[in-house]
């Protein structure tokens, strides 16, 4: 993976197929500390102390169609490759927190990418799921959830290019 939004993409969608009606997704990204973060939680199935021991010490995958998993692998790869670190936490039935920080100047940190489409995208077509966004930097904080975007837009579906370019346009100002 070579930008940080097709690491949320991965995550996020393992948080999926976990069943999540709650995911969460906070950027910390403070110039001023030389500090990146990337924080996803959520409610789903949540997985067992087995399991995580599996994920952190080997490319494991629950999947039946492959026997490797790559993403979480690479994402604690990358994050300490930048003199960060990396955190798995979970519970089952309960869900599961990943959490990678970067030491923010580092020549090996990987561009953050279209975060703003990449949220976009999961709160317009994945409407039976509540996503919440936040992101911190020096100078602002910003933070947009998939029920304030469900009342704004009341009954209309949000899979529609119109809610996507403007809702892709808010988040990047609010990251701006």
């Amino acid at each position: 993976m070579k930008t940080i939004d097709l690491h949320i993409i991965d995550i996020v969608h393992n948080s999926i197929r976990a069943k999540a009606s709650e995911i969460g997704i906070e950027i910390v990204d403070k110039e001023s500390e030389n500090y990146f973060s990337v924080k996803i939680t959520d409610n789903g199935c949540g997985m067992s102390n087995e399991m995580l021991t599996a994920i952190n010490e080997s490319f494991y995958s629950s999947r039946k169609e492959r026997k490797i998993g790559l993403g979480l692998a690479l994402l604690k790869y990358h994050a300490e490759l930048c003199d960060g670190s990396f955190c798995v936490k979970s519970e089952v039935a309960a869900g599961t927190e990943v959490f990678a920080s970067f030491r923010r100047d580092h020549i090996d940190k990987q561009p953050n990418g279209d975060v703003s489409g990449c949220v976009t995208n999961f709160i317009c077509q994945y409407q039976d799921i509540n996503f919440t966004f936040k992101y911190y930097s020096d100078n602002s904080e910003f933070g947009i959830s998939s029920k304030e975007v469900k009342d704004v837009f009341d009954g209309i579906d949000l899979n529609n290019n119109q809610i996507i370019l403007s809702l892709s346009d808010l988040i990047k100002e609010g990251m701006a």
